[in-house]
């Protein structure tokens, strides 16, 4: 590896969000609930609409209002037509193949595992995830008026929040760079377009060139509001699979930490019509090796193979089929999108079981202790 690479590496590592990290700053100074309380009717009204505003505020509302000029709406809402319509697909991908890609990074994986949220509450944590994947997807979810662009607000300042936690915490090791860093962010908005991409395709959706360009276009202005730099936000397949390559010639082995979330990913219990079965569990580990790789799933602590990895291939011509059949017709394509997002909101409530998701609603409180905030 070049010294050039190594040094940009580091750089990025080490770089976290200064607008974001300046409201969390100034929101720190003030009394306990006013910033949260500044950031909902900012989010709500417009930042004109809170005179009192700190000038960290004030700016990190004028960044978020700018929309880029390269935002292509109708392409957006596109590429979140394609999650929508993916359902349960979508959802086991999501939990299959994308967390583990997030979780391998030793480093990265360290403010989850400081935290604790994931290892003490993953079925929750992981509806939340995908809360916020459905409401980013759903037809101008990120636009300004939108939860899916309130959200993204809230979890990107939760982000600062952690950070500002975490750094003097004494439990946070310089040597990991920033906690929730530039990469990591990035590769997150990657995860979820680039990652979710090939393992729609390994269970059979044969997602098009085409669906395939909308869904990175709305991870990248996602990328965007959620404070990645420029050169890190990707536009193309082959983007997203360079700045996974670059992290994976740096970022360690999975750990320990990175073999308990997984593990407690794959295990827990979501569904009660589904903690009946033994099965579930052996399922799961099956076919997330089939979508990350044996290398992958070796190094995430996961069991020998148990005999479901077939349960793939049976799902991949019928799944193919569904997927030209909607190419061919818009209507089956929009049923599909209703059919999916009423599936996934099924799921989600029941793993939420009706209460308000903590992840991405709020930020935590200025004064909290780390282990009560949530990356």
């Amino acid at each position: 590896m070049s010294s050039a690479a190594n040094g940009a590496y580091h750089r990025y590592v080490n770089a976290a969000d200064p607008a974001a990290d300046a409201v969390a700053a100034a929101f720190a100074a003030l009394p306990a609930g006013r910033g949260r309380q500044m950031l909902e009717v900012a989010l709500a009204q417009g930042i004109a609409a809170v005179p009192e505003a700190p000038p960290a505020l004030v700016d990190f509302f004028a960044q978020l209002d700018a929309v880029p000029v390269w935002v292509d709406w109708k392409l957006v809402d596109r590429g979140g037509l394609l999650f929508l319509r993916s359902g349960v697909v979508g959802i086991a991908a999501l939990n299959l193949a994308c967390l583990p890609m997030m979780y391998r990074s030793p480093s990265g994986n360290k403010p989850l595992v400081i935290t604790g949220q994931l290892l003490r509450r993953a079925p929750r944590r992981l509806a939340e995830t995908a809360r916020f994947m459905l409401e980013t997807s759903r037809p101008g979810g990120l636009h300004r008026d939108a939860e899916g662009f309130r959200m993204t607000v809230r979890v990107r300042l939760m982000h600062a929040q952690v950070r500002r936690l975490l750094r003097p915490s004494g439990r946070w090791n310089p040597a990991w760079g920033e906690p929730v860093n530039q990469l990591y962010m990035a590769a997150t908005g990657i995860t979820l377009s680039v990652v979710f991409l090939r393992s729609l395709r390994r269970l059979g959706v044969l997602v098009g060139h085409d669906d395939a360009q909308a869904l990175l276009a709305l991870w990248r202005y996602s990328s965007h509001l959620m404070g990645v730099m420029p050169e890190l936000q990707c536009s193309t397949e082959a983007e997203g699979l360079r700045v996974i390559e670059f992290m994976d010639q740096f970022e360690g082995a999975p750990d320990d930490d990175s073999r308990a979330l997984m593990n407690a990913v794959i295990t827990a219990r979501y569904l009660p019509e589904l903690d009946r079965y033994a099965w579930r569990v052996p399922v799961a580990y099956d076919l997330s090796r089939e979508l990350v790789g044996e290398a992958l799933a070796d190094a995430l602590g996961y069991p020998p193979r148990q005999g479901w990895g077939w349960l793939r291939w049976v799902a991949w011509p019928l799944l193919a089929g569904a997927e030209l059949l909607q190419r061919a017709s818009p209507g089956l394509r929009a049923h599909a999108a209703r059919r999916g997002t009423v599936r996934a909101e099924t799921i989600i409530a029941q793993v939420l079981a009706g209460s308000r998701p903590d992840a991405a609603a709020t930020p935590p409180p200025a004064h909290a202790r780390v282990e009560g905030a949530r990356p």
